[in-house]
C-alpha cells in the first residue's frame, strides 16, 4: 500500500458549507470523487480526492449508462455540507458519507442525472490539501500529479498550487518493465503490484502549465515521489503511458 503525508489547514465550518460538486471516477473496480475546485470561493478553495462506494443498484446505474453512452465524464452534486469534514487529520474524516445526484456530464453544464439520493461511502481521504488564494503560479516549475488508484488501475489528478492552475484528472497506467529505483525498504519490490491507496506525487521534466500537461497517447518519464524522513527522500521511476483524459477545466482557477 503506497502512502503519503497530508497538509492541514483548519477553517470554520460555516466558511465551507456548501455543495461541493465532485468529479466522479469510475475505475475498474473503485470509485473516486475529486472535488472541483475554485480559487474565487472561500467554500471552494480545496483539492480534495476520495476514494468511495455505492450500493450495488447505483453500481449497476453507472455501468450501464456507461455501456450504453461510452461516456466517461460523470459528475455528483451533494447535499450541502462543510468541506472541511473531509480532512483526514486526527485519525480520519469526520464525514463518513455524502449524498446527492450523479449525472452523466458536468452537473451544472447540461448534464443528466442518472442516480438521485445517491449514497456515497467515504472509504479514505486520498488527498487533502487547502488552496492559498494569495500565491501566484510558478510556470517555470515542474509538472507535478497526484498518482492514485489500484496496481492496474491508476489515475493521475493534477496537482494544484497557485492561481492561474489547471484541473485535470487522467487515466494511465506504469509501463512493465520501466521501473527504476535504488533499494529502498520503502519502495514495494514489484510496485506495478502496488496499490496507491494515498496519492503519491509524480513529477514529469517539463514545466507546469496548461500547454505542456498531459495528453492521450503519449508516455513519460515520471519520478514517484513516496516520501521523506531522515534518511532522505523515497522515490522511484518509471514510464507512464497516459490512456485518456477524463477532465480538463482551467476557467474556474484563474
Amino acid at each position: 500500500m503506497m502512502a503519503t503525508t497530508h497538509a492541514h489547514e483548519h477553517h470554520d465550518h460555516g466558511d465551507t458549507f456548501a455543495v461541493h460538486g465532485m468529479l466522479l471516477v469510475v475505475g475498474d473496480d473503485r470509485f473516486y470523487f475529486s472535488h472541483l475546485p475554485m480559487f474565487s470561493v472561500v467554500a471552494h478553495r480545496f483539492q480534495v480526492l476520495l476514494e468511495i462506494e455505492f450500493d450495488d443498484e447505483v453500481r449497476e446505474a453507472l455501468r450501464a449508462d456507461a455501456k450504453t453512452t461510452g461516456g466517461d465524464l460523470y459528475t455528483f452534486a451533494p447535499r450541502p455540507f462543510p468541506l472541511v469534514e473531509l480532512d483526514p487529520a486526527d485519525g480520519g474524516p469526520a464525514r463518513t458519507s455524502l449524498v446527492g445526484t450523479i449525472f452523466h456530464g458536468h452537473f451544472e453544464r447540461g448534464g443528466h442525472p442518472i442516480a438521485r439520493d445517491a449514497t456515497a461511502r467515504i472509504r479514505r481521504v486520498a488527498h487533502y490539501r487547502p488552496l492559498d488564494p494569495e500565491a501566484r503560479h510558478d510556470d517555470r516549475a515542474p509538472l507535478r500529479y497526484l498518482c492514485f488508484g489500484k496496481a492496474g488501475d491508476l489515475f493521475l489528478a493534477h496537482e494544484i498550487t497557485a492561481r492561474p492552475d489547471f484541473d485535470q484528472v487522467l487515466k494511465a497506467r506504469m509501463v512493465p518493465g520501466s521501473v527504476q529505483h535504488a533499494p529502498d525498504p520503502q519502495v514495494p519490490a514489484d510496485v506495478l503490484a502496488a496499490d496507491f491507496d494515498l496519492a503519491v506525487p509524480v513529477t514529469v521534466s517539463r514545466t507546469d502549465t496548461p500547454r505542456h500537461r498531459l495528453t492521450a497517447g503519449e508516455t513519460v518519464d515520471g519520478t514517484f515521489l513516496l516520501g521523506v524522513s531522515r534518511t532522505g527522500a523515497h522515490e522511484f521511476n518509471a514510464q507512464l503511458k497516459i490512456d485518456r483524459e477524463i477532465y480538463m477545466e482551467s476557467g474556474e482557477l484563474t
